[in-house]
Protein backbone atom coordinates (compact mmCIF):
# COMPACT_ATOMS: atom_id res chain seq x y z
CA UNK A 1 0.00 0.00 0.00
CA UNK A 2 1.31 3.44 -0.96
CA UNK A 3 0.53 6.32 1.41
CA UNK A 4 1.62 9.96 1.13
CA UNK A 5 1.57 12.38 4.06
CA UNK A 6 1.68 16.11 3.34
CA UNK A 7 3.12 17.91 6.34
CA UNK A 8 5.60 16.76 9.00
CA UNK A 9 3.95 18.49 11.93
CA UNK A 10 2.53 16.62 14.94
CA UNK A 11 -0.46 15.22 13.01
CA UNK A 12 1.58 14.04 10.05
CA UNK A 13 4.24 12.49 12.26
CA UNK A 14 1.63 10.74 14.43
CA UNK A 15 0.08 9.30 11.27
CA UNK A 16 3.44 8.10 9.99
CA UNK A 17 4.32 6.43 13.29
CA UNK A 18 0.95 4.66 13.41
CA UNK A 19 1.45 3.39 9.85
CA UNK A 20 4.97 2.21 10.61
CA UNK A 21 3.69 0.22 13.58
CA UNK A 22 1.59 -1.69 11.06
CA UNK A 23 4.35 -2.23 8.55
CA UNK A 24 3.41 0.58 6.16
CA UNK A 25 6.17 3.08 5.34
CA UNK A 26 4.69 6.29 3.90
CA UNK A 27 6.25 9.05 1.85
CA UNK A 28 6.29 12.21 3.98
CA UNK A 29 6.48 15.57 2.21
CA UNK A 30 7.46 18.71 4.11
CA UNK A 31 7.72 22.16 2.52
CA UNK A 32 10.33 23.37 5.03
CA UNK A 33 13.95 22.26 5.21
CA UNK A 34 13.56 20.62 8.61
CA UNK A 35 10.97 19.39 11.09
CA UNK A 36 9.17 21.96 13.22
CA UNK A 37 8.07 25.55 12.82
CA UNK A 38 11.05 27.94 12.77
CA UNK A 39 9.49 29.96 15.59
CA UNK A 40 9.73 28.33 19.02
CA UNK A 41 6.70 28.58 21.26
CA UNK A 42 5.01 26.84 24.17
CA UNK A 43 1.65 25.12 23.74
CA UNK A 44 -0.66 24.06 26.55
CA UNK A 45 -2.30 20.66 26.79
CA UNK A 46 -5.21 21.76 28.97
CA UNK A 47 -6.89 18.93 30.84
CA UNK A 48 -10.12 20.90 31.32
CA UNK A 49 -10.96 20.69 27.60
CA UNK A 50 -10.25 16.95 27.25
CA UNK A 51 -12.37 15.56 30.06
CA UNK A 52 -13.25 12.85 30.94
CA UNK A 53 -9.57 12.14 30.13
CA UNK A 54 -7.48 12.65 33.24
CA UNK A 55 -4.06 12.65 31.59
CA UNK A 56 -3.60 13.34 27.87
CA UNK A 57 -0.05 11.98 27.79
CA UNK A 58 -1.08 8.64 29.28
CA UNK A 59 -3.98 8.44 26.84
CA UNK A 60 -1.79 9.10 23.80
CA UNK A 61 0.74 6.52 24.96
CA UNK A 62 -1.84 3.85 25.79
CA UNK A 63 -4.01 4.27 22.70
CA UNK A 64 -1.53 5.35 20.01
CA UNK A 65 1.93 4.48 21.38
CA UNK A 66 2.83 8.17 21.12
CA UNK A 67 5.39 9.12 23.75
CA UNK A 68 7.15 12.43 24.29
CA UNK A 69 8.42 14.53 27.15
CA UNK A 70 6.61 17.77 28.04
CA UNK A 71 8.45 20.78 29.33
CA UNK A 72 6.56 20.55 32.61
CA UNK A 73 3.26 19.60 34.17
CA UNK A 74 0.97 22.64 34.36
CA UNK A 75 0.06 23.20 38.00
CA UNK A 76 -0.89 26.86 38.10
CA UNK A 77 -2.73 29.27 35.80
CA UNK A 78 -3.03 32.99 36.57
CA UNK A 79 -5.87 34.82 34.81
CA UNK A 80 -5.62 38.59 34.45
CA UNK A 81 -8.64 40.76 33.64
CA UNK A 82 -9.10 44.52 33.81
CA UNK A 83 -10.04 44.29 37.50
CA UNK A 84 -8.85 40.96 38.87
CA UNK A 85 -5.90 38.59 39.01
CA UNK A 86 -7.19 35.10 39.75
CA UNK A 87 -5.10 31.97 40.32
CA UNK A 88 -6.10 28.34 39.96
CA UNK A 89 -3.97 25.38 40.99
CA UNK A 90 -4.10 21.66 40.39
CA UNK A 91 -3.17 19.04 37.82
CA UNK A 92 -4.19 21.31 34.96
CA UNK A 93 -2.35 19.72 32.04
CA UNK A 94 1.10 20.07 30.49
CA UNK A 95 3.35 22.65 28.84
CA UNK A 96 4.85 21.40 25.57
CA UNK A 97 7.47 23.01 23.35
CA UNK A 98 6.81 23.50 19.63
CA UNK A 99 9.50 24.36 17.12
CA UNK A 100 12.88 23.00 16.06
CA UNK A 101 14.78 22.48 19.31
CA UNK A 102 15.60 19.02 20.63
CA UNK A 103 12.81 19.41 23.22
CA UNK A 104 10.13 20.34 20.64
CA UNK A 105 7.47 17.69 20.20
CA UNK A 106 7.93 17.61 16.42
CA UNK A 107 11.62 16.80 16.83
CA UNK A 108 10.96 14.24 19.56
CA UNK A 109 8.47 12.39 17.35
CA UNK A 110 10.64 12.61 14.23
CA UNK A 111 13.47 10.82 16.05
CA UNK A 112 11.22 7.77 16.38
CA UNK A 113 10.56 7.56 12.63
CA UNK A 114 12.19 5.00 10.37
CA UNK A 115 10.85 6.72 7.28
CA UNK A 116 12.95 9.54 5.82
CA UNK A 117 11.11 12.84 5.40
CA UNK A 118 11.30 14.51 1.97
CA UNK A 119 12.14 18.12 2.82
CA UNK A 120 11.89 21.29 0.70
CA UNK A 121 8.99 19.87 -1.32
CA UNK A 122 5.73 21.75 -1.85
CA UNK A 123 3.57 18.68 -2.49
CA UNK A 124 0.20 18.95 -4.25
CA UNK A 125 -2.12 16.59 -2.39
CA UNK A 126 -4.51 16.41 -5.35
CA UNK A 127 -1.75 15.29 -7.71
CA UNK A 128 -0.53 12.80 -5.12
CA UNK A 129 -4.06 11.38 -4.81
CA UNK A 130 -3.70 10.06 -8.36
CA UNK A 131 -0.41 8.33 -7.56
CA UNK A 132 -0.98 6.93 -4.07
CA UNK A 133 -3.61 4.70 -2.48
CA UNK A 134 -4.15 7.30 0.25
CA UNK A 135 -3.03 10.87 0.91
CA UNK A 136 -3.12 12.37 4.40
CA UNK A 137 -3.16 16.19 4.51
CA UNK A 138 -1.66 17.56 7.72
CA UNK A 139 -0.51 21.00 6.57
CA UNK A 140 -1.43 22.97 9.69
CA UNK A 141 -4.00 25.14 7.89
CA UNK A 142 -7.45 24.72 6.37
CA UNK A 143 -6.59 25.55 2.75
CA UNK A 144 -7.20 21.97 1.58
CA UNK A 145 -10.61 21.94 3.28
CA UNK A 146 -11.44 25.18 1.51
CA UNK A 147 -10.26 23.82 -1.84
CA UNK A 148 -12.32 20.66 -1.36
CA UNK A 149 -15.41 22.67 -0.37
CA UNK A 150 -15.75 21.09 3.08
CA UNK A 151 -14.75 24.14 5.14
CA UNK A 152 -17.79 25.27 7.13
CA UNK A 153 -16.41 28.10 9.27
CA UNK A 154 -13.12 29.90 9.69
CA UNK A 155 -11.57 31.75 12.58
CA UNK A 156 -8.35 33.60 11.84
CA UNK A 157 -6.11 35.78 13.99
CA UNK A 158 -2.75 37.48 14.05
CA UNK A 159 -0.31 36.29 16.69
CA UNK A 160 2.37 38.72 17.82
CA UNK A 161 4.92 37.16 20.10
CA UNK A 162 8.30 37.33 21.73
CA UNK A 163 10.78 35.08 23.44
CA UNK A 164 11.40 36.84 26.75
CA UNK A 165 14.07 36.42 29.41
CA UNK A 166 13.50 36.69 33.14
CA UNK A 167 12.56 34.53 36.11
CA UNK A 168 9.58 32.23 35.66
CA UNK A 169 7.84 29.39 37.45
CA UNK A 170 8.23 26.49 34.96
CA UNK A 171 4.91 24.87 35.93
CA UNK A 172 2.85 28.07 35.63
CA UNK A 173 1.15 29.93 32.79
CA UNK A 174 -0.55 33.34 32.70
CA UNK A 175 -3.42 34.47 30.48
CA UNK A 176 -4.56 38.07 29.92
CA UNK A 177 -8.02 39.19 28.82
CA UNK A 178 -8.63 42.78 27.77
CA UNK A 179 -10.62 43.82 24.72
CA UNK A 180 -8.70 47.12 24.57
CA UNK A 181 -5.63 45.35 23.13
CA UNK A 182 -6.74 41.78 22.37
CA UNK A 183 -10.28 42.28 21.08
CA UNK A 184 -11.92 38.91 21.71
CA UNK A 185 -8.55 37.23 21.77
CA UNK A 186 -6.09 37.05 24.65
CA UNK A 187 -2.43 37.17 25.61
CA UNK A 188 -0.47 34.47 27.40
CA UNK A 189 2.89 33.91 29.02
CA UNK A 190 4.19 30.31 29.16
CA UNK A 191 7.73 29.34 30.18
CA UNK A 192 10.20 27.05 28.42
CA UNK A 193 12.16 26.93 31.67
CA UNK A 194 12.99 29.11 34.66
CA UNK A 195 14.78 31.73 32.57
CA UNK A 196 12.97 31.82 29.22
CA UNK A 197 9.31 32.11 28.20
CA UNK A 198 7.02 32.67 25.22
CA UNK A 199 4.84 35.77 25.37
CA UNK A 200 1.98 35.81 22.85
CA UNK A 201 -0.81 38.21 21.90
CA UNK A 202 -3.56 36.59 19.80
CA UNK A 203 -5.89 39.11 18.16
CA UNK A 204 -8.76 38.07 15.86
CA UNK A 205 -10.45 40.34 13.31
CA UNK A 206 -7.55 42.75 12.97
CA UNK A 207 -5.46 44.02 10.08
CA UNK A 208 -1.76 43.27 10.25
CA UNK A 209 -1.03 46.98 10.16
CA UNK A 210 -2.51 47.30 13.67
CA UNK A 211 -0.70 44.38 15.29
CA UNK A 212 2.33 46.34 16.55
CA UNK A 213 0.09 49.09 17.93
CA UNK A 214 -1.94 46.55 19.92
CA UNK A 215 1.21 44.76 21.08
CA UNK A 216 2.67 48.00 22.43
CA UNK A 217 -0.64 48.78 24.13
CA UNK A 218 -0.63 45.31 25.75
CA UNK A 219 2.93 45.68 27.00
CA UNK A 220 2.15 49.13 28.46
CA UNK A 221 -1.22 48.32 30.03
CA UNK A 222 0.03 45.12 31.66
CA UNK A 223 3.34 46.74 32.67
CA UNK A 224 5.39 43.98 31.05
CA UNK A 225 9.10 44.76 30.91
CA UNK A 226 10.90 41.47 30.32
CA UNK A 227 14.04 41.47 28.23
CA UNK A 228 13.05 40.50 24.68
CA UNK A 229 15.35 38.05 22.90
CA UNK A 230 13.27 37.62 19.74
CA UNK A 231 10.09 39.02 18.15
CA UNK A 232 7.81 37.29 15.65
CA UNK A 233 4.39 37.37 13.97
CA UNK A 234 2.25 34.42 12.86
CA UNK A 235 -1.01 34.33 10.94
CA UNK A 236 -3.12 31.63 12.61
CA UNK A 237 -6.09 30.04 10.88
CA UNK A 238 -8.55 27.45 12.19
CA UNK A 239 -11.90 26.23 10.95
CA UNK A 240 -14.58 23.56 11.15
CA UNK A 241 -15.09 21.06 8.34
CA UNK A 242 -18.15 19.09 7.26
CA UNK A 243 -16.04 16.07 6.27
CA UNK A 244 -12.57 14.71 6.96
CA UNK A 245 -12.26 12.26 4.07
CA UNK A 246 -12.99 12.66 0.37
CA UNK A 247 -12.24 9.56 -1.68
CA UNK A 248 -8.63 8.67 -0.83
CA UNK A 249 -7.76 12.06 0.73
CA UNK A 250 -7.84 12.27 4.55
CA UNK A 251 -7.67 15.62 6.35
CA UNK A 252 -6.26 15.74 9.86
CA UNK A 253 -5.22 18.26 12.49
CA UNK A 254 -6.03 21.85 11.56
CA UNK A 255 -6.59 20.67 7.97
CA UNK A 256 -9.36 18.41 9.28
CA UNK A 257 -10.97 21.06 11.47
CA UNK A 258 -9.79 19.66 14.81
CA UNK A 259 -8.17 22.83 16.25
CA UNK A 260 -10.47 24.57 18.70
CA UNK A 261 -11.42 28.13 17.85
CA UNK A 262 -11.81 29.24 21.47
CA UNK A 263 -8.19 29.26 22.68
CA UNK A 264 -6.58 27.91 19.52
CA UNK A 265 -5.49 24.67 21.19
CA UNK A 266 -5.01 21.81 18.78
CA UNK A 267 -2.01 19.66 19.69
CA UNK A 268 -3.88 16.82 21.36
CA UNK A 269 -6.44 16.61 18.55
CA UNK A 270 -3.69 16.77 15.90
CA UNK A 271 -1.85 13.86 17.48
CA UNK A 272 -4.97 11.77 18.00
CA UNK A 273 -6.37 12.62 14.56
CA UNK A 274 -3.10 11.82 12.81
CA UNK A 275 -2.84 8.45 14.56
CA UNK A 276 -6.46 7.68 13.68
CA UNK A 277 -5.80 8.48 10.02
CA UNK A 278 -2.98 5.94 10.03
CA UNK A 279 -5.15 3.37 11.79
CA UNK A 280 -8.07 3.90 9.41
CA UNK A 281 -5.80 3.40 6.38
CA UNK A 282 -3.99 0.36 7.76
CA UNK A 283 -7.10 -1.43 9.05
CA UNK A 284 -9.66 -0.29 6.48
CA UNK A 285 -11.72 1.56 9.10
CA UNK A 286 -14.14 4.46 8.75
CA UNK A 287 -12.05 7.59 9.33
CA UNK A 288 -15.10 9.84 9.59
CA UNK A 289 -16.49 7.69 12.38
CA UNK A 290 -13.17 7.37 14.19
CA UNK A 291 -12.64 11.14 14.25
CA UNK A 292 -16.24 12.14 15.00
CA UNK A 293 -15.45 12.82 18.71
CA UNK A 294 -12.63 15.19 17.71
CA UNK A 295 -14.88 17.00 15.26
CA UNK A 296 -17.69 17.25 17.83
CA UNK A 297 -15.31 18.69 20.42
CA UNK A 298 -14.06 21.30 17.93
CA UNK A 299 -17.66 22.23 17.19
CA UNK A 300 -18.39 22.65 20.87
CA UNK A 301 -15.42 24.95 21.31
CA UNK A 302 -16.68 27.02 18.37
CA UNK A 303 -19.87 27.61 20.34
CA UNK A 304 -17.79 28.77 23.31
CA UNK A 305 -15.95 31.09 20.93
CA UNK A 306 -19.22 32.59 19.70
CA UNK A 307 -20.35 33.11 23.28
CA UNK A 308 -17.04 34.74 24.21
CA UNK A 309 -17.34 37.09 21.22
CA UNK A 310 -20.37 38.73 22.86
CA UNK A 311 -18.56 39.70 26.09
CA UNK A 312 -17.07 43.06 26.99
CA UNK A 313 -14.41 43.67 29.63
CA UNK A 314 -16.95 43.88 32.45
CA UNK A 315 -18.51 40.60 31.38
CA UNK A 316 -15.12 38.88 31.17
CA UNK A 317 -14.18 40.20 34.59
CA UNK A 318 -17.40 38.84 36.12
CA UNK A 319 -16.95 35.51 34.38
CA UNK A 320 -13.36 35.01 35.58
CA UNK A 321 -14.37 36.12 39.07
CA UNK A 322 -17.22 33.59 39.09
CA UNK A 323 -15.19 30.60 37.88
CA UNK A 324 -12.48 31.27 40.46
CA UNK A 325 -14.74 31.48 43.51
CA UNK A 326 -13.50 28.88 46.04
CA UNK A 327 -16.32 26.33 45.72
CA UNK A 328 -16.75 26.67 41.96
CA UNK A 329 -12.99 26.69 41.39
CA UNK A 330 -12.61 23.38 43.22
CA UNK A 331 -15.27 21.70 41.07
CA UNK A 332 -13.95 23.08 37.77
CA UNK A 333 -10.21 22.67 38.26
CA UNK A 334 -9.70 20.03 40.96
CA UNK A 335 -12.13 17.34 39.83
CA UNK A 336 -12.72 15.54 36.55
CA UNK A 337 -16.17 17.09 36.15
CA UNK A 338 -16.88 17.68 32.45
CA UNK A 339 -17.83 21.35 32.66
CA UNK A 340 -17.54 21.80 28.88
CA UNK A 341 -20.02 19.01 28.23
CA UNK A 342 -22.40 20.38 30.84
CA UNK A 343 -22.40 23.98 29.57
CA UNK A 344 -22.45 23.20 25.85
CA UNK A 345 -26.20 22.41 25.44
CA UNK A 346 -27.17 25.73 27.04
CA UNK A 347 -24.70 27.77 24.99
CA UNK A 348 -25.55 25.92 21.78
CA UNK A 349 -29.24 26.74 22.20
CA UNK A 350 -28.47 30.38 23.01
CA UNK A 351 -25.94 30.98 20.20
CA UNK A 352 -27.20 28.68 17.47
CA UNK A 353 -28.43 31.62 15.40
CA UNK A 354 -25.08 33.38 15.70
CA UNK A 355 -23.32 30.68 13.68
CA UNK A 356 -22.37 33.12 10.86
CA UNK A 357 -20.34 35.20 13.32
CA UNK A 358 -17.58 32.64 13.03
CA UNK A 359 -17.47 32.84 9.26
CA UNK A 360 -14.90 35.44 8.50
CA UNK A 361 -11.30 35.83 7.54
CA UNK A 362 -9.14 38.32 9.36
CA UNK A 363 -7.41 40.78 7.00
CA UNK A 364 -3.83 39.74 6.27
CA UNK A 365 -2.60 43.22 5.48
Amino acid sequence: MRVAIVGAGPGGLACALELERRGIYPDIFERSNRVGHPISRVEVLLQLFERPLKNQLHYLLKNYALEFQPLSPLRRVVMHTTRHNATVRGNLGFLVERGQSEEAIEVQLSRKLRTRIKFDLEADYRALAGEYDFVVVAEGNHQAARDLHVLETSFDAWVKGAIVLGRFAPDSSSIYFNTDYAGHGFACLSPFNRNRAALLLIVPKVARSRVNELWNRFMHMENINFEIAENFEIYQSTGLTSRRQLDNILLTGTSGGFTDSFLGLGLFAALAGGALAGRAIAEGLDYERLTAPLSIQAGRMAVFRRAFNTLDNSDIDRLVNAITLPGIKKVIYNTNFNIIGMLYPFLEKRFRKLHPSLQYSSPRK
